[in-house]
Order: structure tokens, then sequence, then C-alpha cells
């Protein structure tokens, strides 16, 4: 009998969208006769995948190893609003003592920053003789420590200087970040994906792919089965079980974090104030945590917290009309493969990846970086359309999802890469 081809996918957290890209890679590698596809998540809540972090112990290593990070890195930050937004990977674990490691035949990073890999740790699997295949979620594998460089192009040189840090220099600690990363990268054995060419064009400008040319794009995947159209029944039912008005134009918006003011949350508020103004009728249905924060909109809306039940969140899809983002910086959202899968249009900024994801006036309207205006004058654009030709922009939606994201077609890739 030949053996199957093990492959263990690493991430640091049971949540976010490299989580759920990761969980959602796996389980569709595994419908594959010849591959056993496991996921290892660091810490979090349980659920059809491996916790490093499995008992009390373990979860207080891993909740430790996190601090750790943190706290030396108080000494750099230049504000508080930062600490989550660079990482100098100081702490992290063996993680090749874990069975599914050891036994794999292919290590496929995704998000291991939290604690999880160090740069010691990343160093052990580089040199462990196995292949290994990095998905690339944000540009922290190429920067000198930040995930989103915000405007910055110091890592097309080495990093130094950095934005992030309390007091920059030509030597400050994201050029040491930069150097180490450049030592470890720089003998070619990782293979780099990035789920978007938009990232891909961003990372080459890195002085740390000067030398490394194994980088490819291989978007992440939706299960597009799962994540359908809605029947005109089904979104009725849908906007009814959230306490919406059936028969009403609903708005959807996301972000994880409603705190994290790069995901727009103050520019959505603001196109919600234009549109009333220019009167629309509408109702609001928004999913992420907003803990502590008040908010306040000009229209019935109803929040749904944290959702990690596939189920609840495909019904808030039904129930929208268009899904909005205002998100400042993306590489390629996960929430917008989910809302072209379930047929529902999208708005949003032209930012990162996402001009890749949508075809004007065909599966959603894409506008300027913050520019509101504009946006509320596209949304009253694409209602129209959808009006006029409601089961045509919906196909669009749909098609554009399965030709270009597709479960199935999105593990093929994946599988030509492993071999």
């Amino acid at each position: 009998m030949t053996k199957k081809l093990q492959v263990v996918h690493l991430n640091a957290s049971s949540g976010g969208g490299a989580f759920v890209a990761a969980q959602r890679l796996s389980n569709a590698l595994n419908q594959f006769e010849g591959v056993e596809s496991n996921h290892l998540v660091f810490d979090g809540t349980p659920g059809p995948y491996q916790l490093w972090a499995n008992n009390w112990m373990l979860n207080k290593i891993a909740f430790l190893l996190h601090a750790i990070e943190k706290l030396d890195f108080l000494r750099y930050e230049k504000s508080k609003s930062i600490r989550f937004a660079f990482s100098h990977a100081l702490t992290g674990v063996n993680v090749l003592k874990h069975p599914l490691v050891k036994n794999a035949d292919v290590i496929h990073l995704h998000w291991v920053n939290k604690g999880f890999l160090s740069f010691d740790s990343l160093e052990k699997i580089i040199h462990s003789g196995k292949r290994i295949v990095w998905t690339c979620h944000d540009l922290w594998p190429f920067t000198g420590g930040c995930y989103h460089p915000r405007g910055c192009e110091h890592f097309f040189e080495g990093c130094g200087n950095c934005q992030y840090l309390r007091s920059p220099s030509q030597n400050d600690l994201s050029r040491a970040v930069f150097k180490r990363k450049h030592d470890l990268w720089g003998n070619g054995q990782i293979q780099f994906v990035t789920p978007s060419n938009w990232l891909k064009r961003t990372a080459e400008l890195s002085a740390l792919m000067k030398t490394h040319s194994r980088m490819t794009t291989i978007p992440n995947c939706v299960d597009i089965q799962f994540f359908r159209a809605a029947t005109d029944l089904e979104m009725m039912e849908s906007r009814e079980m959230f306490g919406l008005n059936p028969n009403l134009t609903t708005i959807m918006f996301s972000a994880a974090n409603l705190k994290n003011m790069a995901k727009g949350i103050k520019e959505f508020i603001q196109v919600c104030n234009q549109l009333v103004e220019m009167n629309l009728d509408f109702q609001i249905v928004i999913i992420g945590d907003k803990r502590d924060m008040e908010i306040s909109f000009p229209v019935k809306t109803v929040f749904l917290g944290f959702v990690s039940d596939a189920t609840i969140l495909r019904r808030a899809y039904w129930s929208a009309s268009v899904y909005v983002t205002t998100s400042h910086e993306e590489n390629l959202p996960t929430t917008i493969m989910e809302s072209l899968s379930c047929g529902v249009p999208v708005c949003a900024f032209e930012v990162g990846g996402i001009p890749e994801m949508i075809v004007q006036s065909k599966t959603g309207m894409l506008c300027k970086k913050l520019d509101v205006n504009t946006m509320s004058s596209q949304i009253i654009e694409l209602l129209e359309l959808i009006k006029d030709q409601k089961d045509g922009i919906r196909n669009n939606c749909v098609e554009f999802a399965a030709n270009h994201y597709s479960d199935s077609v999105i593990a093929r890739e994946y599988m030509l890469l492993y071999n």
C-alpha cells in the first residue's frame, strides 16, 4: 500500500482569517486519496483540529510565552496602540517534538507568531530536512517585524528607522529582526505562497526576497457547497432570525475586532450616515467584537458579536443585500470570498488584494481608499443594479467564487506544489 503524503498545518490561534484558511485547506486536502492532512493549532478553543496547548499546564505555557514576548517588546514599542502590530519572534516552542510534525513530510506554516514559533523554532524546522511551505497571510515574513508596513518602504532595503519603535535608528530592532530572517530564509528551503498577487508583488520588493525566488500565488479557499446563494425564502428567514425586517435592504459589515481602526468602522459609520441623507431605507447587520466600545448608527442595527458557528455566519450573509468593507489594509479577505460564494455583491476600498476579488459592476464596486462619498454613491448604484438584475448579479458572484476560490481547485494547486 502506497504511503500517504503527511501534511501538517501550523497556526498560532483558533481564530482569525489565517486559521480559517488553514482549516479549510486541510479539510479539502483530505478529500484526496494520497494525502493525510492535519492542523496543529498552538492555543485556542477545541475543535476539529489538534491543539498544542491541550491541557491546563500547556495552556498556561502558551499564555506565558506570548506574555514574555510582549513584555520584552515594551522597551521598544512606540505606543501601546502598535503592541500587537509587531513581533520580534522572541519566544516559541520546539514544535518538531510534536508527533504530527515529527511524522509529517510537509510542514505548512500559516500565521505562527503569538509565542508559537520563535526564530530558534523556525531554524529547527528549516534544518529538519522536511519540505516547508509557508502561506503568508500578511507581510511579516518579509519585514523587520511589522505585519503591515502602512506605507513604509524600509523593508525594501533591510529595515531600520522603524515607525513602530520608540527610538528608531539605522540599527534598531527591526534591522536585527530583518537580518535574522535574511540568514534563515536565504538558504531557499522555504516555498513561500501568497494568497494574492498584490502580496506577492509587495513581498518581491523586500530585500529578503532578492535572493529568494521560491514564491508563488495560490488563493485561500472557501467551501462553495456550504457557502452558497440563498433562496428568497432563506434570505427572509435569515433576516427574521436576527430580528431584521425581512423586506428591507440589509447591509452587512464584519471585522474580528471592531476596535481595530484599520478595519474601518469609523468610515463605515460615515457611509451609513450619508446613505440616510441620500434617503436610502436600510438596516445593518454587523459581525465582530465591540466590547467596551460605543458605536451609534442612524438606522436599526443588529450586532451579532464574534461568530464562530459557520451556520450562523452563512445566515448572516444570506440576510444581506450587499456586503461592505471599509478596511484600510487587506490581503485577500475571507469575508469577501464567503460573501461572493453566497451570491452577495461587495463594496470595498481599493486596497491590498481586494481589487483581484471584485469585478466592477458585476460582482461589486470598488473605490479609492477612504473615499466614503464615492462608496456611498456606489452602494446606491449597486442596489439599483441588483433590483434590475438580481439573479444576474447573484450568479456573477457565485460563478466568480467557484472559479477562483473553490476548495477542491485550491487543494489541487497545493498538491502540485507539495509534490
